[in-house]
């Protein structure tokens, strides 16, 4: 088993889970709004001369992605809860407790994160634009919502927080499981990426839209992991020693290694003899 030690977080860990992920997103934010790639990507997908989204009711955007995507995601937030709860009662979850609470939080915040953000903005759905068929005239991001009775609750992407929420993975078992946090790594960005293609492709979201829901199920998952870290990661390599009654166990921090006593220096009796000027008597065997 590949683990990690609890030793606090170095600025080489700051650099690559925080520094390298924002500028990323700035980047890729301040694209999208400087440029026209919202509207280029959803051009594509949207049929001009119907008049509708090709993929808004099809079979893999609607029914497989929207519907059955986002219960993927239920179904990995509630086996997270049976497993915690469960591992107070079933020795061989109790390792995994707070790897599992975590992931549940994890979810739950960024999704959460996610909803409160369409609440507060008010931005619309490109189908709800005017150069979609729609009402509403097109507007970029940091132009502020439409005027109007009508708000939105199109932004950030919310099924496509979901997928990303799932990059908790990589937190949870990074400390354990190094190549398996590596797979949950990918496996949230390729779901949050897919699940934001074909909310894209239905006419639910811009590019913009998804982008921003990634950084913050990341940054929710990375603040997160810095708070549950102590509970994360194993405080001693995990090993096997001899406890205190001679029976080896797993080094958990509770078993410690007894030291052997010390062993008195005997005496030189000869020389002790010798030095007292006495006979040195060697008793015959009988």
């Amino acid at each position: 088993m590949e683990t990690r030690s609890s030793a606090p977080l170095d600025a080489g860990f700051w650099l690559r889970h925080f520094a390298v992920p924002l500028l990323l997103f700035g980047f890729a934010a301040a694209a999208c709004e400087i440029t026209h790639v919202d509207l280029a990507l959803a051009d594509r997908l949207y049929d001009f001369t119907s008049g509708t989204w090709p993929a808004r009711e099809s079979w893999w955007a609607q029914w497989l992605i929207h519907k059955r995507g986002r219960d993927l995601v239920v179904v990995v937030a509630s086996f997270s809860l049976i497993a915690w709860v469960l591992s107070f009662q079933i020795e061989r979850l109790k390792r995994w407790r707070w790897q599992a609470l975590y992931l549940l939080l994890v979810i739950c915040l960024g999704t959460g994160l996610v909803a409160v953000g369409k609440n507060l903005t008010g931005r619309h759905c490109p189908w709800d634009m005017e150069r979609y068929g729609g009402t509403v005239p097109y507007t970029r991001l940091f132009e502020g919502p439409t005027p109007g009775p009508d708000k939105g609750r199109c932004f950030p992407a919310g099924h496509a927080a979901g997928g990303y929420a799932l990059m908790g993975i990589y937190f949870a078992l990074r400390d354990r499981r190094v190549a398996t946090a590596r797979a949950g790594l990918t496996a949230g960005i390729a779901l949050g990426t897919i699940y934001g293609y074909g909310q894209m492709a239905r006419g639910a979201h811009f590019l913009s839209h998804t982008i921003w829901s990634a950084a913050v199920c990341w940054f929710a998952a990375l603040v997160l992991y810095a708070a549950f870290r102590p509970l994360l990661a194993p405080s001693v390599c995990n090993s096997t020693i001899m406890d205190r009654s001679g029976n080896n166990g797993p080094d958990d921090g509770r078993n410690e290694r007894m030291p052997h006593p010390p062993v008195p220096d005997m005496p030189d009796m000869t020389q002790s003899a010798h030095d007292a000027g006495e006979p040195l008597v060697v008793p015959r065997r009988p």
